[in-house]
């Protein structure tokens, strides 16, 4: 479980099955997202768990509320790429159900695990111009750059919309001001460092002692 400031965030279960299929549906997230599938059947969301489970390149995750545990959204990271250390990641909220700010809460867990626990690199994404919201979040608030536009590259209510490429860099990351407590939240707090003795102090311990023993 990973527990931000508004959200918690923890592996995808089959008890959620339902409700994602719900959110995969909702007009408003279909119309936002950058990707496009079917409207999803709610009896074929077991299978699709299980394929996800049995990938090593895909790890899926829930956003859910820290005190009721009620599933919020979902996120995750996919097409790993192990030897490059990237990986896609994206997030999904049902409209309506968390309070303002839980997106980039979101975020920043969902960096900071994968920068300093599963041991990324670079983490990248796609976002439609016209989605506000998600580029406040993800370029304004957690450190992220547009890096490209795939022209007329999706297709939305007849529509053709260029697509935003945006990524974001450990080092980017790290330079937030919230990177440290993200961190914690991820990792535990950093070990103390034990203190060094002033220099020469061990030295001369030493040698008083090696003095009193040989007299």
């Amino acid at each position: 479980m990973l527990n931000g400031r508004l959200v918690s965030i923890r592996p995808t279960r089959s008890e959620d099955l339902d409700f994602l299929a719900d959110l995969a549906n909702h007009d408003q997230v279909r119309h936002n997202v950058g990707g496009w599938g079917w409207p999803v059947a709610r009896d074929s969301q077991a299978e699709w768990l299980r394929r996800s489970q049995a990938n090593p390149g895909v790890q899926r995750m829930t956003v859910v509320d820290p005190v009721s545990g009620q599933p919020w959204g979902a996120t995750g990271l996919w097409e790993i790429d192990w030897h490059n250390q990237g990986a896609l990641t994206g997030i999904k909220l049902m409209p309506g159900l968390t309070p303002k700010g839980a997106g980039t809460d979101s975020i920043m867990l969902t960096m900071a695990w994968g920068f300093y626990e599963v041991g990324l690199r670079r983490l990248h994404s796609t976002i439609l111009p016209f989605n506000g919201a998600s580029l406040g979040a993800y370029v304004r608030h957690c450190g992220w750059r547009i890096e490209g536009r795939e022209r007329e590259a999706a297709f939305r209510r007849g529509t053709w919309h260029d697509l935003l490429r945006v990524a974001a860099l450990r080092s980017d990351f790290d330079a937030l001001p919230a990177a440290e407590e993200y961190i914690e939240r991820v990792c535990g707090p950093r070990p103390s460092v034990p203190s060094q003795p002033e220099p020469g102090y061990g030295h001369d311990r030493l040698a008083s002692t090696a003095g009193h023993v040989s007299g």
